[in-house]
């Protein structure tokens, strides 16, 4: 970009130094309309606050934390976001995705910690042997 703006500074055609260059007049326009302001992120979506049904009746999120809280209140229950989607979908009959759930359950701070990986160490240890001669270094040595 800087290379082509150099030579067309210069005087040549501004085609001519784009084929040249490799990039396309729309790209070149582009960038140059757009230089100098800063990119600004909106954030995507807002977050809607409720989930449908199947019958398409809306469900605050509000009512989806006190079911979630209900399914977490037995002592036994292990459960984690994907299996609480799952109960939420066949018990309630929710249209609700896994990701809505674990940032519901985050909010909530009802997510277990994850586990850490168990690292794999080499059950035996090269021992240092001194070697004099050949065939040393063997199975039943």
């Amino acid at each position: 970009m800087e290379i082509a703006d150099k030579w067309i500074q210069l005087g040549y055609a501004i085609k001519t130094v784009l084929k040249i260059v490799g990039i396309l007049e729309a790209t070149y326009y582009a960038r140059r309309k757009n230089q100098g302001k800063p990119k600004v992120y909106n954030g995507g979506r807002p977050i809607p606050g409720y989930s449908m049904k199947k019958d398409g009746q809306p469900v605050a999120d509000e009512q989806i934390k006190e079911w979630i809280h209900e399914y977490l209140a037995d002592e036994e229950a292990a459960y984690g976001y994907r299996k609480i989607t799952v109960c939420l979908r066949r018990d309630h009959g929710l249209q609700i995705n896994k990701k809505k759930v674990y940032r519901l359950m985050k909010e909530e701070n009802l997510l277990h910690p994850q586990r850490e990986k168990q690292r794999k160490y080499p059950r035996k240890l090269a021992n240092n042997r001194e070697i004099t001669a050949s065939n040393q270094h063997g199975k039943w040595t």
